[in-house]
């Protein structure tokens, strides 16, 4: 009997690179893995996991890259990684982590940061259309008045007060178009807060790297099962 089983990886998972841009996407949904998985999954991560720290160079070992490998290292013997490749790749790959997060916090509060811009653009924007609006809407009024007071000059005065029309029309016009401007603007600024990893958990991170690559085994642990169907029609031809 087959069992339905939520997804915990997002659709199109195995599509993804580990770029500072989708950074989020991957330890999110990484750092909320509950075991046991979908061998599937599991095989996915590893995938987009090990894919990406083939393509890594670590960068120059520098003081604080090597107190960074150094602080690892002594985290690894609490996590009883004792492989000497698995531990390096561990190494590579939490360096890796780390240089993507250092990446994406940068984009995103340089992001944030053009929004907010955006948003104060818009709001003077705003702020002068109404000014302008406002201001036009009297010169107009008091133009009408003026085709009474200057009679000898009439067209003049009427040609003035059609010009200032349009302008009190075209700034105040403007104004709902600014307003959806900026709730869009302030909808992408919630997208990249929202959106941004403030912090590491390494510890969480760590363990569950060790699991899902298969670089440790916790006894009363199971990190993934088989497909259901799979195992049904195995125990069907037997």
């Amino acid at each position: 009997m087959t069992t339905d089983r939520r997804k915990q990886l997002p659709e199109q998972f195995q599509q993804l690179t580990l770029t500072p841009a989708q950074f989020h996407t991957f330890y999110n949904a990484f750092m909320g893995l509950r075991f046991p998985m979908d061998v599937s999954e599991v095989l996915d991560l590893r995938y987009v996991v090990n894919h990406a720290v083939d393509d890594f160079v670590e960068p120059p070992l520098t003081p604080d890259h090597r107190q960074f490998r150094e602080s690892l290292e002594k985290a690894f013997d609490s996590f009883t990684v004792e492989n000497a490749h698995h531990r390096e790749r561990m190494l590579k790959t939490l360096t890796m982590i780390r240089e993507l997060h250092v990446a994406h916090s940068i984009a995103s509060r340089d992001h944030e940061e053009l929004l907010r811009e955006a948003l104060e653009d818009n709001r003077l924007a705003h702020q002068n259309a109404v000014r302008r609006g406002i201001f036009f809407l009297f010169t107009t009024i008091a133009s009408i008045a003026g085709w009474f007071a200057l009679p000898e000059a009439e067209w003049l005065v009427k040609l003035l007060s059609v010009l200032c029309s349009l302008e009190t029309w075209r700034h105040f016009h403007a104004l709902p178009r600014l307003e959806q401007r900026a709730v869009e603007v302030r909808q992408l600024l919630n997208d990249v807060l929202r959106q941004r990893v403030n912090s590491l958990d390494w510890k969480t991170l760590i363990h569950k790297l060790t699991l899902v690559l298969g670089f440790k085994k916790i006894e009363g642990v199971e990190v993934f099962r088989m497909d259901t169907d799979h195992q049904d029609n195995t125990t069907t031809r037997h």
